[in-house]
């Protein structure tokens, strides 16, 4: 996940429309901000903020357990567990989204606040799965099919001299 820059530039692109929806709620939003005590999700910068600290956690673990795999310290599947663990957290993150959203009170703060709070599982979720997609196809590829170039024109010598070391008529 290091080496892709575009996958940074799609995540921030991601975070700054992700803030700049959940900064946008209507006066019944707003109303709610306040009652229910958002102090983060007031004004663009602190959305901005609360938004870019989630995700930079997640891309911190996503990044910490890929680190720990190549280290040897974790192994392949417990990784994957963690990274699922993850993921699978990140879908009741969706459904508790879908759930307080559909519900009276929060139904009511503004399209835009609504399609704000769907994307930041949404964006976690493309982080977890390309992180769990990474380790699964970096240990399915064996690391010797590259390191040894095999020429496709010469044939193996099968001869029994070959095989044991001496040749017999």
């Amino acid at each position: 996940m290091i080496r892709k820059v575009s996958f940074y530039w799609i995540l921030l692109t991601l975070v700054l429309v992700d803030s700049w929806l959940l900064s946008k709620p209507n006066i019944l939003g707003k109303i709610g901000l306040i009652v229910y005590k958002y102090h983060y999700l007031r004004s663009f910068p602190r959305t901005l903020l609360t938004v870019w600290i989630v995700v930079s956690v997640s891309v911190l673990i996503v990044l910490l357990v890929q680190f720990l795999l190549k280290q040897g310290k974790l192994s392949r599947t417990t990784s994957i567990l963690i990274l699922g663990a993850c993921l699978i957290a990140t879908f009741l993150m969706m459904a508790k989204v879908y759930i307080d959203f559909t519900s009276w009170s929060y139904s009511h703060t503004g399209i835009k606040f609504r399609y704000g709070a769907y994307l930041l599982p949404l964006i976690l979720l493309f982080i977890f799965s390309n992180g769990l997609l990474q380790i699964y196809w970096k240990a399915s590829i064996p690391k010797t099919s590259f390191e040894t170039p095999v020429d496709i024109l010469e044939t193996p010598d099968t001869s029994i001299e070959a095989s044991h070391g001496t040749l017999l008529p």
